[in-house]
């Protein structure tokens, strides 16, 4: 069962993503924040699997409560809701940490595999926001320039990894595409991370766009 926090400061929005989450099996909403200033407090009491979470919000935006969560010990993912115009707080809501970013009207069938994927430990990027997305994690980051023969440096187990990865897969999807565990999947992406000195999945992801890695 994975359990979701969602965190928006407006009620209808709140009770449009449960009703769109809620009736999915193997899904449920344990919580909800009217603010990001709540959700420190709401994931200690609710220990859920993924925070839903708004950008924009009146006290405390999605950005900085994603910043204060990861600060905490073992903090659940977040997956953002953003809208086209949130390309400043997107930047800071990926420097903070966050695993996933989708349009607040995209469609409920999308929602749901987001909030799945990052759930269990993937990532998630609405294909309409990609580009800025991507953008935003370059300014965030201040990556230096990497030419095309970084990549050569990873097995071609590990390009097949990284390749799946890039497209947004969970580590449990590569495994099964790979005929691999999951533990092999964890090791392969690690040493991903440490040879192209990337500092985390999203940094991946933006390598495998950046090198062709993701037709």
């Amino acid at each position: 069962m994975i359990t979701v926090l969602l965190v928006d400061d407006q009620p209808l929005a709140r009770a449009g993503l449960r009703r769109i989450l809620e009736p999915q099996d193997g899904i449920t909403v344990v919580g909800e924040c009217e603010d990001g200033d709540q959700v420190i407090g709401a994931v200690e009491r609710r220990r859920p699997d993924v925070v839903v979470m708004d950008v924009r919000m009146r006290r405390v935006d999605g950005a900085e409560a994603t910043r204060r969560l990861g600060e905490r010990a073992d903090p659940p993912p977040v997956l953002v809701l953003t809208t086209f115009d949130d390309d400043d707080t997107v930047a800071a809501a990926l420097g903070a940490g966050a695993a996933g970013f989708i349009l607040k009207d995209a469609p409920g069938e999308d929602i749901v595999r987001a909030t799945t994927a990052v759930a269990q430990g993937g990532s998630w990027l609405d294909p309409q926001v990609v580009g800025p997305v991507l953008d935003a994690y370059r300014r965030v980051a201040h990556r230096h320039e990497r030419d095309r023969a970084a990549g050569e440096r990873l097995t071609p187990r590990e390009r097949d990894v990284l390749r799946h990865v890039g497209r947004g897969a969970t580590n449990a999807e590569v495994a099964a595409a790979l005929h691999v565990s999951e533990a092999t999947v964890k090791s392969h992406l690690g040493n991903i991370l440490t040879k192209l000195d990337l500092r985390d999945r999203a940094a991946a992801i933006v390598f495998a766009h950046d090198h062709g890695l993701t037709p």
